[in-house]
């Protein structure tokens, strides 16, 4: 079983995909350059395959970067809405929030906290307003992996 951290969650908010960018940017360029040398050229045909090609790998390039896009931004929002979670959970037992983990990387009903040494099963509600935290025990709780220390 894993567990990821509070600074895992605060961690991830803060992930970029500075490479993907760079090679969409690399790409555009190319086209541009050989869209500028086939103006200049006379065969108008030498290049178009060239352009077409890259072209199309742009658009491709473009829309996994929309994609990746949308996923990091609901991420995001299950992320910081785990962290206010974490935080609540921190003032409600007393505990610093860094010295909580949790088994799932989202809210979930029925997900096990993990508090110092203690477990706890996390109840919510329909619209995850309130939440109940029973105490509870792992059958083996020698194979938890802890994610984000």
């Amino acid at each position: 079983m894993e567990f990821f951290t509070y600074n895992y969650f605060v961690n991830q908010s803060s992930n970029s995909h500075i490479y993907q960018y760079l090679l969409v940017i690399l790409v555009l360029l190319i086209v541009l350059l050989f869209i500028l040398k086939r103006s200049k050229n006379k065969s108008r045909l030498k290049y178009r395959d060239l352009i077409i090609l890259l072209s199309l790998l742009l658009v491709f390039l473009i829309g996994i970067q929309t994609n990746d896009y949308q996923k990091g931004k609901a991420e995001k929002g299950n992320y910081s809405q785990m962290i206010f979670f974490l935080e609540a959970v921190s003032k409600k037992k007393l505990v610093d929030p860094e010295t909580i983990s949790v088994n799932y990387k989202y809210l979930k009903d029925e997900m096990v906290l993990k508090i110092n040494n203690k477990y706890y099963q996390v109840n919510f509600n329909s619209d995850f307003t309130t939440f109940k935290l029973e105490e509870t025990v792992l059958v083996n709780d020698e194979s938890i992996k802890v994610t984000g220390k």
